[in-house]
């Protein structure tokens, strides 16, 4: 405080501390009871030398300009991908990463260039060619990296600069600092004398069953604390917070933010902050914009150009919102899988038109938008790339930014300062096409960080290992099981590890590391009346662990700590839900005169069972379909019932089938192909190589067909795709079409229903799993003595048929059972007693959850009857 009252510029060595150090001044301020003070001027120092430099250059216009984050990171990335060696990797984007890590170990030890030439090894060979390579492109641009700032740093006027005695500071920057500013000591409370190994009351240890209950128990600690105390504040350091974000997020949020959880949105500000912030890319504003951005170029899949048409960022109100997901769903039956941007967006409009709906406002903005970002083409400078981009963006998703939260307006802005940092990179980034500056403004906004701003609340979770500085109540250090404290040595790569030791890199060293960890946990004890180390008594993997020997011989918390729960956030909602009542309603409304039915469908649902019966036909309970490369099952069908109407149209009997020319056989099945193709494309076209493919296939798919009917006793085809007809039972009405009726020498009928797909004797039963084909024949019933599935796929082609005669579709063949009747005739009387009651159960409302054996395999319903919940908890063997 006296440091930022003098005006004096205090440094620190990491954005953490310098968030940490602004709001604990900013509180101090507060409680003296201030209303207004001067911005403190405290400094992360990288940041700080970058201030310098850019002050530097304003003063003279000639000085080298210092490269931004994402300028350095690309030219590393350019030359390492331009190298020999680099020509070989798949992604430079990781070769680069190591060099630029490499580069700044060397500047920050002191390590001198001269001692690495005398190294034969590959990788430090590869990396001094990068290093020249990327020092040669710096001069030719006229800019330096930050990593040279130091050497160039013009001494601060004398008693203006402060900084954090800490040891994260590197050799040669602590060295700067030691020579133009003057240290500031951070005021152990409580301040005590420790040695490792030595009992304090004030640390206590954890040992948790896995590292998720580790979490949890962290989080309960700090719940606890917060609630019993007033003014607690903690400081968490958890080691593996980058891989583990979700999971520390639910922990801390059952814990601390169980509102978060209800089904009503919470905005309220968290007791808890993780540092270090997630990818820009993942907040919601950026998302959309490199999401439209994508989608601009190259083709886009269904659920792509789904996902954008739904995007909550291009509908100004529900009324919008709720028009675009009735295109979508209307698309979903017409769409192709995969098309560009230009396709869809004129699909959308026709669909639009075609189903008489307002104009979607989410279409006419990615119209607008496309149309900008369209405009210009061939290789591009930044500068103009991002103009166009920011044009888009804006006539597109970011069109509501009224309705955003502080969140998102704060990422999009720090999304707005990337792309004016791109746009200022001409000379170092020069021309790009489209696509690959899309590629470096997502690889930008990837490895861009954000941390939104919401202040430093009472509980600062944080993945640096390092002297929190600041007093706190309550310090927990998770991870602190032998294997992982102190930390094992991890020597940068591309240096020598002799040299690494030599310069005391503390990475490369176990000695050095374990220093540390002494160092640290020396400090974090003094840091906090209240210190807990924790580890887990084995990981995810089931390996057991044990504590670090490191760790203070102190009391075991477990004792005083409530047991923690694995997701925590769902059993505090179990908790907090309301005791329900159980009722049991499978009884539905009777069937009204002014629903419809959906046909044979709507009785194989009932038969199969009673609720899927109700909830697909009266709740319209449909599965959405997702267009698939080429045709789908059931298109594929269509074509063979599209092709075959054709064949037999011409044909008519088993006669001309016999008699007709191989060559004339062979344009017949081509032309019917044709036509087919061409009938199914006129709902929804999946493209020109589907066409072409199928239009190879169908002719030799139906030729092999026609020789299974070759087979059969003669015939004659009385009707093809009959008109819709309607079949009634219980008083009502089921509107079917049969596909094929033939009749015999002697006057007798036939009914065939093709199938594309699988064909079973399905018919059959109290309960059928489809009850078509008794359907039908309650439409036909007279002289008929069979009725039969036509499989007509490549695998099986074949009749599964129900017959009171042999040799009716293949010679040799038996004669049904006919289910133990004595005739087909009464066979059809036992088919009528079955429909009418299925009729009459869903007439009545029947919806009871009562599948058959099979019924489930084939139902998406579970999320509503809970049917496979409760055969989970079944035996498997069990039927």
């Amino acid at each position: 405080m006296a440091a930022v009252s003098a005006g004096l510029t205090v440094l620190t060595p990491s954005g953490e501390l310098t968030a940490a150090l602004i709001d604990a001044v900013e509180r101090e301020y507060r409680r003296l009871g201030a209303e207004i003070w001067a911005t403190p001027r405290i400094r992360e120092f990288s940041s700080w030398l970058r201030e310098l430099s850019a002050a530097r250059q304003l003063r003279d216009p000639n000085s080298p300009r210092c490269l931004t984050e994402v300028e350095e990171r690309e030219l590393w990335r350019t030359v390492v991908a331009d190298s020999e060696l680099g020509r070989e990797f798949v992604d430079p984007t990781a070769g680069a990463r190591a060099a630029r890590r490499a580069r700044r170990t060397v500047s920050e030890y002191g390590i001198p260039l001269d001692v690495l030439q005398s190294e034969s090894s590959v990788e430090t060979q590869a990396f001094l060619q990068w290093n020249e390579e990327f020092e040669r492109r710096c001069r030719a641009f006229g800019c330096v990296s930050v990593d040279t700032l130091l050497a160039s740093a013009e001494p601060p006027p004398a008693g203006t600069v402060a900084w954090l005695e800490s040891p994260a500071w590197r050799p040669m920057v602590r060295q700067w600092l030691s020579r133009n500013g003057r240290p500031l000591l951070p005021q152990d409370a409580p301040a005590l004398e420790l040695e490792v190994g030595r009992r304090d009351m004030g640390s206590q240890r954890f040992v948790a069953a896995t590292p998720d209950l580790e979490l949890a128990a962290a989080a309960a600690w700090a719940a606890r604390h917060l609630h019993s105390t007033e003014g607690f504040r903690a400081w968490v350091h958890i080691r593996d917070l980058d891989r583990r974000r979700a999971q520390v997020v639910d922990a801390f949020d059952a814990a601390l933010m169980p509102q978060r959880f209800a089904l009503r949105e919470d905005r309220s500000v968290a007791a808890y902050a993780i540092a270090g912030g997630t990818a820009l890319a993942d907040y919601a504003p950026v998302r959309a914009a490199l999401c439209l951005l994508r989608a601009s170029s190259g083709t886009l899949s269904f659920q792509e150009f789904s996902e954008l048409l739904r995007s909550p960022e291009l509908h100004v109100s529900i009324q919008e919102a709720s028009l675009a997901a009735r295109l979508e769903i209307a698309l979903r039956a017409r769409a192709p899988s995969e098309a560009d941007l230009a396709t869809w967006l004129k699909l959308a409009q026709d669909t639009t038109q075609a189903l008489k709906l307002s104009p979607i406002g989410a279409v006419q903005r990615l119209h607008q938008a496309f149309g900008l970002l369209r405009a210009v083409r061939g290789a591009q400078p930044f500068s103009v790339w991002v103009s166009i981009w920011v044009a888009a963006i804006e006539a597109g998703p970011w069109i509501m930014r009224s309705g955003w939260s502080s969140v998102e307006f704060q990422a999009a802005e720090r999304f707005r300062e990337l792309l004016g940092a791109l746009a200022q990179a001409d000379a170092v980034m020069g021309a790009h096409p489209r696509e690959s500056a899309q590629r470096v403004l997502e690889r930008a906004a990837r490895d861009t960080a954000f941390q939104p701003q919401t202040g430093v609340p009472a509980i600062w979770i944080s993945a640096q290992a390092i002297d929190p500085w600041l007093c706190y109540e309550g310090l927990w250090v998770t991870g602190c099981s032998d294997d992982r404290w102190p930390a094992p040595a991890t020597p940068v790569a591309l240096l020598p590890v002799r040299l690494q030791r030599e310069y005391r890199v503390r990475e490369a060293s176990a000695d050095l590391q374990m220093q540390s960890a002494v160092d640290l946990q020396r400090r974090w004890q003094s840091r906090a009346a209240i210190s807990v180390f924790s580890w887990a008594a084995a990981n995810n993997d089931g390996i057991a662990g044990a504590p670090s020997p490191l760790l203070p011989a102190a009391a075991m918390l477990n004792e005083s700590l409530p047991r923690p729960e694995a997701q925590p956030h769902w059993r505090a909602l179990l908790r907090a839900a309301p005791r329900l009542e159980q009722f049991s309603d499978t009884t539905a409304p009777p069937f009204s005169g002014a629903e419809l039915t959906r046909g044979v469908a709507t009785l194989r649902d009932q038969s199969r069972c009673a609720f899927r019966g109700f909830a697909v036909t009266r709740l319209r309970t449909e599965q959405m379909q997702i267009p698939v490369p080429g045709f789908n099952q059931r298109e594929r069908g269509d074509l063979v019932h599209h092709a075959l109407e054709h064949v037999w149209s011409q044909l008519r009997d088993s006669n001309a089938l016999a008699s007709i020319a191989p060559t004339a056989r062979h344009e017949l099945l081509v032309e019917a192909s044709r036509r087919a193709v061409e009938t199914v494309c006129r709902r929804r076209d999946p493209g020109r190589r589907w066409r072409e493919r199928e239009l190879l296939r169908l002719p030799t798919l139906l030729g092999r067909w026609l020789d299974v009917e070759a087979q059969r006793a003669p015939f004659r085809v009385e009707e093809i795709e009959h008109p819709q007809e309607t079949a009634r039972f219980a008083g009502l009405d089921f509107h079917v079409r049969i596909d094929r009726v033939d009749s015999l020498a002697d006057g007798a009928r036939v009914l065939i229903d093709y199938k594309s797909g699988s064909a079973t004797p399905d018919w059959r039963g109290e309960r059928p799993s489809n009850p078509q084909l008794p359907i039908y024949a309650l439409l036909r019933p007279a002289a008929l003595i069979a009725v039969a599935y036509g499989r007509v796929n490549a695998s099986q082609l074949e009749f599964v048929a129900e017959s009171e005669r042999r040799d009716v579709f293949k010679a040799g063949k038996k004669a049904s059972k006919l289910e133990g009747q004595p005739s087909f005739a009464s066979l059809i009387e036992v088919w009528r007693g079955r429909i009418e009651r299925l009729a009459e159960n869903f007439a009545a409302g029947r919806a009871e959850v009562a599948p058959t054996l099979t019924a489930c395999a084939t139902c998406d319903l579970q999320g509503l009857c809970r049917v496979p919940a409760a055969l989970d908890a079944e035996d498997s063997g069990d039927e």
